[in-house]
């Protein structure tokens, strides 16, 4: 019987599909026109790149995503997300568009399920991700125990019953201002929508909640009971108004890593008060404080702190439980330590309103990296380093780290004597002794310092001064634009870490990127190489190599690093 279903489920087209859309057979249900075009996948024809601003494909363990030539609503392909209980991770089709601050959303595709009774989820979110608060899931589509339900004015309501191998048209036409959407939903060989619904509330209750992506997933991580086998075909996002977007500069990206970094470089030179806050983590929040920050009416708090535009007085401390409150004052001891950067005001600095919110709210991320930059401006050098050294594992990845690092180079003043001091210490150090390899390998780490004091209790701090200060230097230079300078100081950094016995593929990488910068591909590449074959599995060469090899028009080696990130949505 279930191939009989299954053969009857390939062949079907619904015969109301008549409406070209961006390449999708369509026939809206709710709108008469139109809307403007923000991306659409057919899945047919040439291959979907994955990447940051397409697609992303999540296919860990034993679940897996790929393209389906025997099950398609329409055209040649569909792509089939297969979930596996207890396997330890999920499988999921994730997709970017431009984020949309007001205006109308307009969402479709068309899926079906070979297992009705087991969960799925299809939901729009923004920079909250996929999580019940402001910018965060907007909208919620899901199967439960065989029927489709959809998540709304704090709760999951039924909408149809599903049945097996049957294709189900969704049109959602989100409208972010008021927070509020409506939803259709078609059944194949029948005219009548089986759903109709106007002026849903979101998922998050919010007005104004933003978005920029889509996730289609059997179970969201932290569950994995879902065996779900579903398709998924002719997605399309629109808007009412035409949405300007950059050219993809290469296959799955606007941006190159180094115009990423230079991003981040322009914000600080523009505002050097305080580093931008990338998510609510960075502020200690996780998904618990924020969905009680949603329900106590918070989030407009939130954002106002988030953003700099006032401190604690807008906050209804009457509505404020001990944890949250603790939390909301972290972020406005932020507030005013960012204001307080270049003096000091009712003799606190800024480093002290940053020390105050990082003890209000220790798990937040973003507090004591603005304090060891205050430290530094204060010129409390000793301080800084200390606390540098304890964040730095958090930060060593984070794409702020390059700017981080050369403010502080800045701040420390006059760089020429650097390197030959630098030079002394290689000639200097017993190579034999493990913390020192350690320390100039870049394992960095407050516990790393312990072991130092321990062992070298009187100059163990200029020991891990001279660490910091060479790669200050380097991160200095590039900020400069000095990038033959900077190649130079980090070929001469490769060979005395050599002297001392410690990792090199740092360093490496390092010519790779000043190299990259200054136009020099080919060598660029062979620096890269060289890194990764020093430090396998490093995914920001992944990135790197991949960005090489476009430049240099080798497109296969292209793919083959870029989906080693953004995976790959293979299939027949």
């Amino acid at each position: 019987m279930r191939e009989g279903l299954e053969s009857r489920a390939a062949r079907r087209r619904p015969w109301w599909a008549v409406l070209v859309l961006l390449g999708s057979s369509w026939t809206s249900v709710l709108v008469a026109q139109a809307p403007h075009g923000l991306v659409a996948y057919d899945f047919d024809g040439s291959a979907v790149e994955t990447g940051p601003y397409t697609v992303m494909v999540f296919q860990d363990s034993r679940g897996s995503v790929g393209l389906n030539s025997v099950y398609r609503h329409s055209g040649e392909r569909s792509v089939e997300i297969r979930d596996v209980a207890g396997d330890g991770d999920f499988a999921e089709l994730q997709g970017f568009f431009p984020q949309l601050d007001t205006g109308t959303v307009y969402f479709r595709f068309a899926l079906m399920t070979a297992e009705p009774e087991e969960a799925l989820n299809v939901a729009l979110a923004g920079a909250s991700h996929f999580v019940l608060a402001r910018d965060g899931i907007a909208f919620w589509l899901g199967t439960r125990d065989g029927e489709f339900v959809h998540y709304t004015a704090g709760a999951m309501q039924p909408l149809a019953e599903v049945r097996a191998f049957t294709w189900y048209e969704f049109e959602v036409i989100y409208r972010i201002d008021s927070g509020l959407y409506d939803l259709a939903v078609r059944e194949e060989g029948h005219r009548a929508p089986l759903v109709s619904l106007s002026d849903q509330v979101n998922a998050v209750e919010l007005e104004g909640s933003r978005v920029f992506k889509f996730s289609f997933i059997g179970d969201p991580p932290g569950f994995d009971t879902s065996e779900v086998r579903f398709y998924v075909d002719d997605i399309f996002v629109g808007a009412d108004e035409v949405v300007e977007q950059a050219p993809f500069v290469a296959p799955g990206r606007r941006v190159l890593f180094v115009d990423l970094w230079d991003h981040y470089r322009q914000q600080a030179a523009a505002d050097p008060s305080c580093l931008p806050a990338l998510k609510p983590e960075d502020f200690g929040f996780d998904d618990g404080s924020l969905r009680r920050l949603l329900a106590a009416d918070l989030m407009e708090s939130y954002w106002a702190l988030a953003e700099r535009r006032n401190d604690r007085s807008a906050v209804p401390t009457e509505k404020l439980d001990s944890d949250l409150g603790r939390r909301l004052e972290g972020m406005s001891f932020w507030n005013r330590g960012c204001r307080a950067t270049t003096r000091c005001r009712s003799d606190l600095c800024a480093s002290d309103y940053f020390e105050r919110a990082a003890q209000a709210v220790p798990e937040a991320k973003l507090y004591p990296m603005a304090r060891v930059v205050a430290l530094a401006r204060e010129g409390r050098w000793e301080e800084a380093d200390e606390l540098w050294l304890a964040i730095y594992p958090d930060w060593r990845h984070d794409p702020r780290f390059p700017t981080v690092a050369a403010q502080l180079g800045l701040m420390a003043g006059d760089f020429e004597w650097v390197e030959e001091t630098l030079e002394l210490v290689a000639d200097e150090e017993p190579t034999e002794h493990a913390l020192l390899r350690r320390l100039w390998s870049g394992e960095l780490s407050h516990e790393l310092a312990l072991e130092l004091e321990r062992a070298f209790p009187e100059r163990w701090r200029d020991l891990v001064r001279n660490a910091l200060l060479a790669e200050h230097r380097y991160y200095v230079l590039l900020w400069q634009g000095r990038l033959v300078e900077a190649r130079t100081y980090a070929e001469r950094s490769e060979t005395r870490a050599e002297r001392l016995q410690a990792r090199t593929g740092p360093w490496i990488e390092r010519q790779g990127d000043a190299a990259f910068w200054a136009g020099e591909v080919e060598d660029a590449l062979r620096q890269y190489e060289r890194a990764l074959e020093a430090q396998p599995g490093t995914q920001s060469l992944y990135l790197k190599l991949s960005d090489v090899y476009f430049a240099l028009g080798d497109l296969e080696r292209e793919r083959s690093y870029r989906e080693l990130i953004y995976g790959r949505l293979g299939g027949d």
